[in-house]
């Protein structure tokens, strides 16, 4: 995927964009797949601070569909984050102004998200109550399931199944390391935000997966995104997430080896890792090695995935998962889609988080959009949320660690 960046629009005519959109399946233009359900709430911008860039969202909702407002990302310095962890804070203040700058945004609050292993995901089961008991009841029975002190931790919890028999019920737990959600929501507000609510990427994917294609019917399927340092995964069965893992591993691997292979500073071998096969140079070997590369850090990657689910599978009965969608900035590498389908058996196909949104192309470069398409999928569930956003279980996760949100 070639470095391509959104304040590169203008160059790409009006004339392309539309031969793009008669070729690219997904993106519409004025219509929508199916009608979304709308809101009377005012949706929230979506900024999704990745550990390599910055996206944001915005959207308008209708009655009938959902149309894109804003959609933009800005590079960040090598290692600004590490681990989840804000190392260059300046910087991350710098982009995100830099955003709501040239996009002219007005709107001031906005929905984060966080992951990593500051982050704990599970199911549990608890007896039955209603749900406005649920999260002052969770606090006495938390501390038995996390790692952490429960005084060190967000947490939110989330109705899976309200009747699993015998007077109990499946909930959703979710907590995140105070310092950390504290550490985002401090740096976006420096940058003239407001958060109001704080995610987890996890589900903002999944949430972005429900809007753009529902999730199949007794089926089970598993969302894999394949980031610079991180890899998520997010079993769903029946609509519900039934299983997540983050594995702290990802793209930066490939820029890593290419350094080594070719012997060349980070920024080049990020060029490298980033371009399209087309745009790769021959000479010098610079191909051959890049090749060599992807094969080798694939097969990496897929060894861990591979792990993951057979785990799952193992542990869990209905559990043989039908197709993996891939997406994050490594999803583009043919390579690790070839390793996914050879060792899993299992269909992959790539994740169009574009393709239930209206887009006007008299706004929007559509041929940019589908450069940025494998790393947008974050900011979109981000974009979907609202203050004050109901939990209504299963399909539509809505997960809010900000702390002082009651």
């Amino acid at each position: 995927m070639s470095r391509m960046y959104l304040d590169n629009w203008a160059k790409l005519n009006e004339k392309e964009a539309r031969k793009w959109a008669l070729q690219k399946e997904g993106i519409k233009m004025g219509t929508s797949r199916r009608a979304s359900k709308p809101s009377s709430k005012q949706l929230l911008l979506g900024l999704d601070i990745g550990s390599s860039s910055i996206k944001m969202c915005q959207f308008k909702q209708t009655a009938k569909a959902v149309e894109l407002l804003h959609f933009d990302m800005v590079p960040l310095p090598p290692r600004a984050i590490e681990d989840g962890v804000l190392i260059n804070r300046a910087a991350i203040v710098e982009k995100i102004r830099e955003l709501i700058s040239r996009n002219k945004i007005r709107a001031k609050n906005c929905a984060i998200s966080v992951s990593g292993h500051s982050v704990i995901i599970k199911k549990i089961c608890v007896p039955e109550m209603p749900p406005e008991e649920l999260d002052e009841a969770i606090q006495s029975e938390v501390e038995q399931y996390l790692p952490f002190d429960i005084k060190d931790v967000n947490v939110d919890v989330q109705i899976l199944n309200p009747k699993v028999g015998g007077g109990f019920m499946d909930v959703l737990l979710v907590a995140a390391k105070k310092d950390v959600v504290d550490d985002y929501v401090s740096v976006v507000k420096e940058a003239g935000l407001c958060p109001v609510v704080v995610d987890v990427d996890t589900f903002a994917i999944q949430n972005a997966f429900w809007l753009n294609y529902e999730f199949p019917p007794k089926e089970v399927i598993a969302l894999v995104n394949v980031g610079a340092s991180t890899i998520s995964i997010n079993v769903i069965s029946n609509g519900a997430s039934v299983y997540t893992r983050d594995i702290s591993m990802g793209g930066s691997l490939l820029t890593e080896a290419i350094m080594k292979e070719l012997d060349v500073p980070w920024e080049e071998a990020e060029h490298y890792q980033k371009m399209r096969v087309d745009d790769m140079p021959f000479s010098g070997g610079i191909f051959q090695g890049v090749q060599k590369c992807s094969e080798r850090v694939a097969e990496a990657l897929v060894a861990e995935v591979q792990h993951t689910l057979d785990f799952f599978e193992a542990t869990t009965l209905n559990s043989d998962i039908a197709r993996i969608y891939l997406l994050g900035g490594m999803s583009e590498m043919g390579a690790l889609s070839r390793a996914l389908e050879r060792r899993l058996e299992i269909p992959v196909k790539r994740i169009n988080p574009f393709y239930n949104i209206v887009i006007d192309s008299r706004k929007f470069n559509l041929d940019v959009l589908d450069e940025m398409m494998p790393l947008a999928t974050v900011a979109l569930g981000l974009a979907m949320r609202f203050k004050g956003d109901a939990k209504p279980g299963g399909s539509d996760a809505r997960i809010n660690l900000l702390g002082s949100k009651k």
